[in-house]
């Protein structure tokens, strides 16, 4: 690699760890508070939230990685226009494709991180957090055991909790059940245990009272016992035999799923939607780079700055991305069309090649020469 490319590769490469970082730290937040919520409310502790955390890193970065790829060209290269180091390179001879190769080759490693990231890590990260969430909501014994809360397990069932010790030592039990308007039915008890058995989860109480109120003749009708089984199975989730998404499965498997696998017309169209996208997303890693280099480097220099270089910038990179995520959600609805999910980075990124290697530095807009044969002098 020359001197000039690994120059122009350190200055893209530094504000793209930078915006990297950045990036994944708010996103990856933002993505973490949505699970903060299932913890909480399933009575689960704080660490659990670093289970969850971890799995949702490789779809931040699959999300992350073409912004700030697009942001560390722009800043790259609105820097060395704006310090009139692409003058230096131009005076060389050297046409737009020798002065930005530094740029290719950093969308060709970006392509590469995210191959890695979105065909392999996202759906081993996606399959192992719906793996955890499920086996929260299975836990049936950490949502009803909380100290002074009314828990709601499932709708119509409301179970209060006075104190506890754990699951084999909770006192002042109150039950409401009322799946059934019209059976409706509440239980008290001073002690109780929870267990789990072959057919799932139990909730034993001692020394209690059931009340049901007969809607017929107005009675309320008391039911002393000194023990009672009352079954929460219904309540519990099969963490083992859950239906799997579409993005917890590799592309191949999406796009050749198993016969085993019974899908709906629908279903094969998400499927095949989903396989695609994890071919086309690391795409756009080189296909931004290079659109955004286009961009900043045409039209002639300026002393003025490149403010609405920088923001034509922008926008044809996000409009790229934005594009294939609306071809994709059709191929959603029409399977048919999965070759139009390619046109956005493979077209975008032929067209940007071509025009960064369609002439050298005086053919790209170089300011015409004075009478005395020399050109202007960029700001």
């Amino acid at each position: 690699m020359r001197l000039i490319d690994r120059y122009f590769l350190k200055q893209t490469v530094q504000p793209f760890v930078f915006f990297t970082l950045i990036l994944t730290c708010v996103i990856w937040l933002a993505q973490s508070l949505r699970v903060i919520d299932l913890i909480v409310n399933n009575g689960q502790s704080a660490r659990i939230l670093i289970d969850f955390a971890v799995p949702l890193l490789p779809q931040v970065m699959s999300i992350v990685l073409p912004v700030a790829a697009l942001a560390a060209v722009i800043f790259a290269l609105n820097r060395l226009l704006a310090d009139s180091e692409m003058v230096v390179v131009y005076a060389t001879g050297q046409g737009r494709l020798s002065a930005i190769r530094a740029i290719i080759i950093f969308g060709v490693l970006v392509t590469m991180i995210l191959t890695v990231v979105v065909i392999v890590l996202m759906p081993i990260g996606q399959q192992t957090l719906r793996d955890r969430t499920a086996a929260i909501r299975a836990d049936v014994a950490a949502g009803l055991i909380q100290d002074g809360r009314f828990i709601h397990p499932g709708k119509g069932l409301t179970v209060y909790i006075r104190e506890q010790n754990g699951p084999e030592d909770m006192r002042s039990l109150l039950v409401h059940d009322a799946r059934d308007p019209d059976e409706a039915v509440t239980l008290h008890a001073r002690r109780g245990v929870l267990t789990n058995s072959a057919q799932g989860p139990r909730l034993v109480m001692f020394d209690g009272m059931a009340q049901r109120h007969d809607t017929e003749t107005g009675a309320l009708n008391l039911l002393q016992f000194e023990k009672l089984t009352y079954d929460l199975s219904a309540f519990g989730i099969d963490a083992e035999n859950r239906t799997r998404k579409p993005s917890e499965y590799f592309f191949w498997e999406l796009l050749w799923p198993d016969d085993s696998i019974d899908l709906t017309e629908k279903q094969r169209s998400r499927f095949i939607s989903e396989g695609h996208e994890h071919l086309t997303t690391p795409l756009y890693g080189i296909a931004i780079a290079l659109v955004a280099a286009a961009v900043m480097l045409g039209g002639h220099f300026s002393r003025r700055g490149y403010f609405w270089r920088v923001i034509f910038a922008a926008l044809a990179g996000v409009g790229l991305r934005i594009l294939g995520i609306v071809i994709q959600n059709a191929v959603k609805s029409n399977a048919e069309i999965w070759p139009l999910m390619y046109a956005p980075p493979v077209l975008g990124a032929i067209i940007a090649f071509w025009f960064l290697s369609r002439g050298r530095f005086r053919e790209a807009g170089m300011p015409p020469a004075d009478d005395d044969g020399r050109g202007e002098v960029p700001a």
